[in-house]
């Protein structure tokens, strides 16, 4: 498994005959997408079939499309595409097949959405891996977002102020594809390369899109602007209250049991838990003792009656609250 960020150097060489692109970023998918199309065509893949994966889909088609021949001596490139990453048995053979003797003047791209951990080690995935190339988009970490639109910014020729780029990451933060959509839309409206705040702030929508784990993350990360950012994009958009409390409760019961020595191991098991959050959520439990984790545990509980309309309360106003307090409890224990 290779990063988008890393296809360009294989794309540079010889190509492999199976590529699987798929991921969580869509801006990421898409690029690569496009990478893989360019290459294929440099590579004299004049042809191109496209096969969309739906209920009753006939997986002899993927067979055949990579033994035909062009009648002009053209290579192909096939795209299979496949948004749910399940082929089911039938499908899962068929690639599987095709992988172990795929056609010589074809270059099959497999484009997909995400997968979880069970789908990424199936067999499928993995008969792609041995004899071809696989691309997953990992999410951008909200850490590493300044500097991305700063590659990005470079890339187009453009200069702006530190105050503008801090703009960026607040309206589209999260959106990606919104972020590239807002910086071509600014070189379309300025020809110069330098542009002020005032140029950027007014071309520049507030693209952004929140989840409730956006503001779980905010919490761990200390950042309590950014919870109120992520609450107000919440319930402009609608989203119920309970489900904003799911989140947060959810954080808080885990950094409760391991502040109170739970087996980690067990717990994250248990709890479903992403390795990559793990680490997040031990370093955030030791931030403060049990007993301040367990108050504001109590706490979602209490907003949950609000909530439910047994105890008098704005549901918002206690969501905020609850945020906040949690980020000033991982800033203070940091600092």
């Amino acid at each position: 498994m290779i990063r988008p960020d890393q296809l360009e150097r294989h794309l540079a060489g010889r190509l492999a005959p199976v590529y699987l692109i798929g991921g969580e970023e869509p801006l990421f998918v898409r690029e690569a997408q496009d990478a893989v199309r360019a290459a294929a065509r440099q590579a004299g893949c004049d042809e191109r079939v496209l096969l969309d994966v739906e209920t009753g889909f006939d997986w002899t088609r993927l067979a055949e499309a990579g033994a035909s021949r062009s009648l002009f001596g053209e290579r192909t490139l096939i795209e299979l595409r496949m948004p749910t990453g399940k082929p089911g048995t039938v499908g899962s053979r068929a690639i599987v097949d095709y992988c172990q003797s795929p056609g010589e003047d074809a270059i099959l791209m497999i484009n997909t959405g995400s997968l979880d951990g069970g789908q990424r080690r199936s067999a499928w995935v993995n008969a792609i891996s041995k004899s071809g190339i696989f691309v997953y988009a990992w999410p951008l970490p909200l850490a590493q977002l300044p500097r991305w639109i700063d590659q990005r910014l470079r890339s187009m020729g453009l200069q702006v102020p530190a105050a503008a780029k801090q703009l960026l990451v607040e309206r589209a933060e999260g959106n990606l594809l919104a972020i590239v959509q807002e910086l071509d839309k600014l070189r379309l409206l300025h020809d110069e390369s330098e542009l002020t705040l005032e140029q950027v702030r007014e071309a520049v929508a507030d693209s952004a899109r929140y989840t409730i784990y956006d503001l779980a993350d905010a919490a761990l990360q200390g950042d309590v602007a950014r919870c109120l950012r992520v609450l107000q994009g919440l319930r402009q958009e609608g989203v119920e209250p309970v489900l904003v409390l799911w989140a947060l409760a959810r954080e808080l019961r885990l950094l409760t049991a391991l502040a109170e020595r739970t087996p980690s191991t067990e717990l994250f098991r248990r709890e479903r838990v992403f390795q990559a959050r793990q680490g997040v959520l031990q370093q955030a439990a030791r931030l403060a003792p049990a007993q301040v984790w367990r108050k504001l545990l109590v706490r979602a509980a209490h907003i949950d009656q609000v909530i439910k309309g047994v105890t008098d309360g704005r549901a918002w106003d206690e969501l905020i609250q609850l945020s906040t307090v949690f980020a000033r409890v991982v800033r203070r224990g940091r600092s």
